[in-house]
C-alpha cells in the first residue's frame, strides 16, 4: 500500500455470517471482522464466501490472528 499500511494476507478464508460485522473462520479461529477494514485484495464479502482475506497488520493483531499466521 501506498499510504505505508503493512498488510496480512490470509487465503482459504471463509465467511459464516455477514451483518455488521464478518464472521470469519481463519486459520481455525472464529473472529469478527470489520468489513470498512478490509483492504484491496480481499476476495470475500457474504455468507457462504470463501477466499483471500486483506487485512492491516494491526487490526490482525488485535484479532488475534498473527499468532496463527
Amino acid at each position: 500500500m501506498t499510504d505505508g499500511t503493512r498488510r496480512v494476507e490470509f487465503d482459504d478464508v471463509e465467511v459464516i455470517n455477514a451483518g455488521l460485522v464478518l464472521w470469519c473462520r481463519v486459520n481455525g479461529a472464529i473472529v469478527a471482522i470489520p468489513p470498512l477494514r478490509l483492504l484491496p485484495g480481499t476476495e470475500i464479502r457474504m455468507a457462504g464466501d470463501r477466499g483471500r482475506l486483506v487485512l492491516p497488520e494491526d487490526v490482525a493483531a488485535d484479532l488475534g490472528l498473527l499468532d496463527a499466521f
